[in-house]
């Protein structure tokens, strides 16, 4: 009995440190989505600039590391991260890095916040990119107690052309696309995005679709694809055509 009684005591308090863990940190917003087209003022192009803000919601003060990932993005863009305690250049993917000499986490006391800002640097390059911050504890770098994603999608005078003549429509774009297409104009209800080649199969997914979210095509074999737009009740809302096509240099 006694020792059931202590396996009790060790299963809750490991449950409570780990719900303690993931509600140590705010993030808003927790997903920052900018889209921009080419020389429409005289800095889109060239760099965006994103701020979250980072609060301590626990009851004691916070040492925090983040790590930079960067998911996708043109080969020739860079980010870099800007915190409370510095500004680093794109090639610093952490600020606690013992490694790379790198050891500055940012404290924080309970209920402080600061400001985090990350900048992408597009150097007037259409396409597509996305930048995830994780952040960890110091002590404990194998849990992530919070994550801020920023998104930003370059587009080009013709690209913005195509998608106001298109008005309420929704319109896929770039099309043709060589790796990661969007959607604009979604209906209300859609809940998820189907891929289907011309043979009828499916060929992918994308549950829960947001305004200004991209999508993966670049490992589908080059052809002709139907996007349907389905609601919760899997009715087809809108039925597109997409057609996917290596670039040659």
């Amino acid at each position: 009995m006694n020792r059931l009684y202590l396996l009790l005591i060790l299963m809750f308090s490991s449950l409570g440190l780990t719900l303690q863990a993931q509600g140590a940190l705010s993030i808003e917003p927790n997903i920052v989505r900018q889209q921009l087209t080419i020389g429409a003022t005289s800095t889109q192009g060239q760099e965006e600039i994103m701020k979250v803000v980072v609060s301590n919601t626990s009851g004691r003060t916070l040492r925090l590391r983040w790590d930079k990932n960067v998911i996708y993005q043109p080969y020739v863009w860079e980010s870099q991260v800007c915190d409370k305690e510095a500004s680093y250049p794109p090639a610093v993917t952490s600020n606690y890095d013992p490694l790379q000499g790198v050891v500055a986490p940012v404290v924080l006391r309970p209920g402080e916040s600061f400001d985090l800002f990350v900048t992408i640097s597009a150097f007037n390059v259409k396409g597509q990119g996305k930048v995830e911050v994780n952040f960890r504890e110091v002590d404990s770098p194998e849990k992530v107690i919070g994550t801020a994603a920023f998104q930003l999608n370059l587009i080009d005078a013709d690209e913005r052309a195509r998608i106001n003549r298109a008005g309420e429509r929704p319109t896929v774009y770039p099309n043709p696309v060589h790796d990661r297409f969007f959607l604009t104009s979604l209906p209300p209800g859609t809940d998820r995005i189907d891929l289907y080649n011309t043979l009828g199969g499916k060929v992918r997914t994308f549950n829960k679709p947001q305004e200004g979210d991209s999508f993966e095509a670049g490992d589908l074999p080059q052809g002709v694809y139907l996007i349907s737009l389905v609601d919760k009740n899997g009715k087809v809302i809108r039925t597109l055509r997409l057609l996917r096509r290596d670039f040659r240099p």
